[in-house]
């Protein structure tokens, strides 16, 4: 099984998709496009998770969010780090996407001294709440596992790795886990998705 920090790799089917918004017209399934997404994150990866990023590098302020997604995505997608005006059918109504990142972002600014193991628990907590969010037409489930990463790494903590096919395989265990972590942390317990963040964390050999 492959690894990632974001939990995404560049493979799937051979299908097509929806490419309003897509800036590269070459690509035509979700094969060429998860590639094409996995390049551009892991040129994000390297920036913030080769070594641990300092506060000004990455500050976890309201414009810094959006900002990580527009790196993450902005090569290919018009949309990238601009706020979704559309209700999904998961996530916060759009109308109440900028008060919910700020809130992440006031939390931030407030645990930015935090140390040890309760990063992880922190970490997972930014996690959820990058999540339910959901500000982005698409991305976000990457985005918050990076938003998670850089927090972890640069408070002295390893970073996650995720199995990538297990988040993109609706039949895998680890999937199945995510998801009932992210519906635990709905109604306030943060336990399941930290212990996912915990039992996955980068090992040095």
């Amino acid at each position: 099984m492959a690894l990632s920090p974001f939990g995404s790799d560049g493979s799937d089917h051979d299908t097509p998709f929806d490419g309003s918004g897509l800036k590269l017209k070459n690509v035509k399934t979700r094969a060429e496009l998860y590639k094409v997404e996995f390049n551009a994150i892991l040129k994000v990866t390297e920036k913030y998770l080769l070594s641990p990023p300092s506060r000004r590098l990455a500050p976890f302020n309201y414009e810094w969010l959006l900002k990580l997604h527009e790196e993450m995505f902005g090569s290919i997608w018009e949309w990238a780090g601009t706020i979704r005006n559309t209700d999904k059918n998961i996530g916060a109504r759009w109308e109440m996407v900028p008060t919910e990142l700020g809130a992440l972002a006031m939390e931030a600014d407030k645990r930015h001294d935090e140390t040890g193991p309760v990063v992880i628990a922190t970490a997972a907590e930014f996690h959820y709440k990058a999540v339910h969010a959901h500000p982005f037409e698409d991305g976000n489930g990457r985005w918050a596992r990076m938003v998670a990463n850089i927090w972890q790494f640069q408070h002295g903590m390893p970073i996650t790795i995720w199995p990538v096919e297990g988040l993109r395989d609706t039949a895998s265990p680890i999937r199945e886990e995510y998801i009932k972590a992210i519906k635990e942390a709905d109604h306030l317990n943060f336990n399941p998705l930290i212990d996912l963040h915990a039992e996955h964390l980068e090992v040095d050999e």
